[in-house]
């Protein structure tokens, strides 16, 4: 489980994702899954078709990449 206060996008994610994945469905897809994998000092979640790439910094959680796949 992962603890956070607010979600953040990163620049990356509003420059290059977010016309492949709407910011909504980026956050349902957080809010509906209890375990995200961890890689390296980020986590990620591969769910429903969809690949989402966040780090935690000061309990926020910042959004880097998001894709269908």
């Amino acid at each position: 489980m992962v603890y956070f206060i607010d979600i953040q996008p990163t620049n990356h994610y509003l420059e290059e994702h977010e016309q492949d994945v709407p910011w909504d469905k980026v956050v349902e897809i957080i809010f509906s899954t209890k375990n995200p994998r961890k890689k390296g000092e980020n986590f990620e979640i591969e769910k429903d078709g969809y690949y989402i790439l966040f780090e935690l910094k000061n309990n926020i959680l910042y959004v880097i990449n998001a894709k269908k796949q």
